[in-house]
């Protein structure tokens, strides 16, 4: 694999020389005028930017770009590619988050590129959706995350998984001795409860199912390769690839169509449960509205964007893989770091167990250091590790970057979670305390500060129904098990690999042992 990526960095520098020179050639100053930046730009190629350095650094890409934005002078770093291609400004402090998300949220839009490297994918899902057609989304989705949708899940459809799914896995494994990948275990919950309350599909959340195991990992090689995509201009190479239909292309093809497959499945089921009279309004689940709205005789405004039968039923295939992507990762990934903190730092675990098992009926909203200790495991892992968006015009952060019209504008979570600046000398340290006012009581940071969520217009509609997710099963495991981590060794000064993709997700996942506690909760 090294000599395939060192022979692709040779192609890379032929074809760019060859192009410089064509260019310089025909190319008068007149129209080449001088760039300036405040931007801090880390170790530059005439001719490649910083392509050499990015592949150096593929395998710890959020640790990497956490050092270069650590060490700029204004917090924002300037990247680009060969012969100046796919530049991108990172910033990595609050007043520069804020523009980017609340202040200047105008100015920047998800942008051609973005869209091209995730069509196969996600296509015009939610996340990729501009203007109109993202605004008409995200009021529709928006209906699904309501106060009494919230209790609905939190009643309802958290306690049906946990006690058929989750915890019955957990009880075995301990009950064997045997040890367990508890993310696998994690992402198996997650996925089941957002099929649930997201399009009305009750799916096993056991292990052992071969089609479900097929599907994770075609969406976890189709999320790899497109947030690769992502990072990287187009090249002849990737076109190439996708003519012959070999090498990464293949494999997405490959993984889009067993996605494609399961989606269309859920659209099907969905649309079968409307024509037999088996939804009411009051019960309708996130992708029955989506359906509601582009019925009728012209079906409205969305559904005039997909006015065929089949730009429709894909346009629905694209809401299903969107929210599959949503809920099955983010949840799993933040509580997979969860534990591995806690068995890191016992003393942590103690108290937030503690906590869990001495219930005083306010359930957990009430548990405000599993809030916070959960709150500060994503402050050091972030879900979504780096997120960004496109300028669609010239513009200038509160930092003095400026960010000229196409280039990407990103902000890395992961990195400002990580700075002494902003979160003081033990930075680098679990310490649930520092959300933890006087009394005991939670005290959120402002979004701009800590944008796992996002902020602004797109800030995360799933954030309430996340945390209750996350600390419902947190309490439950805490309750019922000691959790003992056999790999990776819990040891802040070594952490787990991470993957490089678009969640934070543990390489390798998070093997266990479990230890049924004498007096388990319900």
């Amino acid at each position: 694999m090294e000599a395939i990526h060192l022979a692709y960095v040779l192609v890379f520098v032929l074809l760019a020389v060859f192009v410089l020179r064509l260019r310089r050639r025909g190319a008068s100053p007149a129209r080449q005028p001088a760039r300036a930046t405040t931007a801090h730009c880390p170790y530059p190629n005439p001719v490649l930017g910083n392509t050499l350095d990015f592949i150096r650094n593929r395998r710890r890409f959020f640790d990497w770009y956490a050092d270069l934005l650590r060490a700029a002078p204004s917090g924002a770093i300037e990247a680009w590619g060969p012969l100046g291609s796919g530049r991108a400004v990172t910033a990595a402090s609050p007043a520069d988050v804020d523009h980017l998300l609340r202040a200047g949220f105008a100015g920047y839009v998800k942008g051609a590129r973005f869209r091209e490297a995730t069509a196969d994918l996600i296509g015009d899902g939610l996340f990729a959706a501009d203007g109109r057609l993202w605004s008409l989304q995200r009021k529709l989705a928006s209906h699904a995350f309501s106060s009494r949708s919230l209790r609905r899940f939190a009643d309802g459809v958290l306690a049906v998984h946990l006690r058929r799914g989750l915890l019955p896995s957990l009880d075995a494994a301990a009950a064997a001795g045997r040890a367990v990948d508890l993310q696998a275990a994690l992402r198996r919950f997650g996925f089941g409860t957002i099929c649930h309350v997201a399009f009305g599909v009750e799916v096993a959340d056991g292990d052992g199912d071969p089609r479900q195991e097929a599907l994770f990992a075609a969406f976890d090689a189709a999320l790899e390769i497109s947030f690769r995509r992502a990072l990287t201009p187009a090249t002849w190479v990737r076109r190439l690839t996708k003519l012959l239909d070999v090498g990464r292309s293949r494999r997405l093809r490959e993984a889009v169509g067993l996605i494609d497959g399961y989606a269309m499945s859920v659209v099907e089921s969905n649309e079968a449960r409307r024509r037999s009279g088996g939804l009411d309004d009051g019960d309708a689940d996130l992708l029955s509205r989506f359906m509601t709205a582009m019925d009728g005789e012209d079906g409205g405004e969305l559904g005039a964007m997909f006015p065929t039968p089949a730009a429709k039923r894909r346009f629905l295939r694209d809401v299903v893989v969107t929210f599959v992507l949503a809920g099955k990762d983010t949840t799993s990934s933040a509580l997979t770091w969860f534990f591995w903190l806690l068995a890191a730092n016992p003393r942590c675990e103690r108290r937030a167990r503690e906590e869990a098992a001495t219930d005083s009926g306010g359930g957990v909203k009430g548990m405000h250091y599993l809030h916070a200790a959960i709150t500060e495991a994503m402050r050091l892992y972030p879900p979504v590790p780096f997120n960004g968006r496109v300028a669609a015009r010239d513009d200038e952060l509160p930092s003095g970057a400026t960010v000229r019209a196409g280039w990407h504008a990103n902000y890395s979570a992961y990195a400002m979670g990580r700075m002494r600046a902003l979160w003081g000398k033990d930075c680098m340290e679990f310490v649930p305390e520092r959300w933890l006012g006087d009394g005991g009581e939670f005290v959120p940071a402002d979004a701009a500060r800590y944008p796992v969520f996002h902020a602004g217009p797109r800030v995360c509609l799933g954030k309430e129904m996340a945390y209750v997710q996350m600390k419902t099963v947190a309490a439950a495991v805490l309750r019922r098990f000691r959790v003992e981590v056999v790999a990776p060794v819990a040891s802040m000064e070594a952490p787990p690999a991470y993957e490089m993709t678009a969640t934070m997700k543990m390489k390798d996942g998070l093997w266990v042992r479990l230890c049924r506690r004498e007096e388990p909760a319900e």
